[in-house]
C-alpha cells in the first residue's frame, strides 16, 4: 500500500497492430523507467502476424501488463480510445507501438503532477525520427494562463504535428473528452485538455517518435483512419473546421460556457490553426517546390 500512496498508478496505453518485431523497444523503454506502480495496456487489433504469441509470452514474466486482442479490426483511433478506457491508474499516457520514451521521464512528469493539481497534461521535447535520423523536435509547448480559452488558442496556434497526445495526462479529466475519427483528432484531444487545466512542456526530451507508419503523410494517415479525400489533400482547413465544430457542438468540454464566449472560442481556433500553416509554414513548402523545380530545370 505504501508504494501505491508514494508512486501512484501510472497507466501506459500501447494500441498495437502487425508490430511483433518493433513493440519490444516501446514496451522496454516502459520498462526502463523503473517506475514501480505501472499498468501497461496492450491492445492488439486482430493483427495478422504473430503479435499474440510475441506479447502472450512476454506477459508471462510482466504481471503489470495486460493484454487484449480484438476479434477484429476495429479501426486505428477506436484501438487508441479502448486502451484509454480500459486504464484504471491516475495518470494515462499513449504510446505508439513503434515510439519509445525516453529513459528516467515518468517519475519526473509525476513529482511534477502530484505538486501541481492545476496542471492537466505535462510532457517532454518529442523528438521525430525518420529512417534512424532524427528529423525534428517538437518543443515550446507550454501553457499556463489563467484563461481557459487563451490555452486553447494558444496551443491551435502553435500545433503541427501533435506530439503531446504522447505526454502523461490526467485520467480523470479524459472521461469527458473523445476522440473523432477525424484527422487533426490529436489536436482537439490536447485542445480540450488545455482548456481543463495548464499545460507544461519541459525541455528535457521526453519522447521519441517515428515519422514512419501511419504518420508519414497527412493523405496516408486520412485514409487510415477513414477521413475523406478532403481530408488527406487539405488537412489543415479540414482541422480548422473540425476544431470549430468541435468547441460549438461536439465537445462537452466546452459545453457550460456562454453562447458568445463559445462563438469566439470557436472561431478564433479555426483561425489560429488557419494562420498557423497558410501565414506561418505554406510559404516555405511553396518556396521549396518551387527551388526544387528551378533545380530540376538547370540540371
Amino acid at each position: 500500500m505504501q508504494t501505491a500512496q508514494v508512486y501512484p498508478l501510472v497507466s501506459i496505453g500501447i494500441p498495437a497492430y502487425n508490430r511483433s518485431k518493433g513493440i519490444d523497444r516501446a514496451l522496454n523503454s516502459v520498462w526502463l523507467q523503473h517506475y514501480p506502480n505501472l499498468e501497461i495496456i496492450v491492445s492488439d487489433n486482430c493483427s495478422s502476424d504473430n503479435t499474440r504469441e510475441v506479447i502472450s509470452e512476454i506477459t508471462k514474466s510482466h504481471r503489470e501488463l495486460l493484454y487484449y486482442r480484438q476479434p477484429i479490426n476495429i479501426g486505428m483511433i477506436p484501438n487508441f480510445e479502448f486502451v484509454l478506457r480500459k486504464a484504471t491508474g491516475k495518470y494515462f499516457m499513449w504510446l505508439a507501438d513503434d515510439d519509445a520514451l525516453e529513459v528516467g521521464v515518468l517519475l519526473k512528469y509525476v513529482t511534477f503532477l502530484e505538486a501541481h493539481p492545476q496542471y492537466s497534461l505535462v510532457s517532454g521535447q518529442i523528438k521525430y525520427w525518420l529512417d534512424n535520423n532524427q528529423d525534428l523536435s517538437e518543443k515550446g509547448f507550454t501553457f499556463e494562463q489563467k484563461s481557459s480559452s487563451l490555452r486553447v488558442i494558444g496551443y491551435y496556434s502553435k500545433v503541427v504535428y501533435g506530439g503531446m497526445i504522447h505526454g502523461l495526462m490526467r485520467r480523470e479529466l479524459t472521461k469527458s473528452i473523445s476522440l473523432r475519427q477525424a484527422i487533426g483528432n490529436d489536436y482537439h484531444f490536447i485542445a480540450n485538455l488545455a482548456f481543463l487545466g495548464e499545460i507544461k512542456h519541459f525541455d528535457f526530451v521526453g519522447y521519441h517518435k517515428s515519422f514512419g507508419g501511419t504518420s508519414k503523410s497527412f493523405r496516408h494517415y486520412a485514409k487510415q483512419i477513414g477521413d475523406s479525400t478532403f481530408a488527406g489533400n487539405f488537412p489543415h482547413l479540414k482541422m480548422a473546421c473540425d476544431a470549430f465544430n468541435e468547441v460549438m457542438y461536439r465537445s462537452k468540454v466546452y459545453s457550460e460556457m456562454p453562447f458568445h464566449s463559445k462563438l469566439g472560442l470557436a472561431t478564433s481556433s479555426f483561425s489560429s490553426i488557419l494562420f498557423r500553416y497558410y501565414g506561418g509554414i505554406f510559404p516555405f513548402v511553396i518556396g521549396g517546390k518551387i527551388r526544387r523545380f528551378i533545380q530540376n530545370t538547370t540540371n
